[in-house]
């Protein structure tokens, strides 16, 4: 195998041993997220609309800190608005 290949599956790898970082992370993050954003009936929404501002707000925040451009802020926040809504979706589905 030339060195060409190994550092070509070296990445393929990283990039594997990342995918799969993520998916736990969406699943702990999503799992958090639910709890607090509680649906039940005893659900303070208001403190649940407050936490899900704040967190798209921290988003955008950690976004032009780190220097991203308008897509890649975009980006992110739709990802957490998708992430919040996933984790409510799961953890409280409506009967159809």
């Amino acid at each position: 195998m030339g060195k060409l290949q190994a550092e070509d599956d070296r990445t393929l790898q990283l990039v594997h041993e990342l995918e799969s970082r993520l998916v736990v992370l969406e699943i702990v993050s999503m799992s958090a997220l639910a709890m607090a954003l509680d649906t039940s009936e005893n659900a303070d929404s208001d403190q649940a609309r407050a936490l899900a501002g704040l967190i798209i707000e921290t988003v955008e925040q950690r976004c032009h800190e780190l220097g991203f451009g308008d897509h890649a802020r975009k980006a992110a926040a739709g990802y957490a608005e998708r992430l919040m809504g996933t984790a409510v979706a799961s953890l409280y589905p409506t009967t159809q």
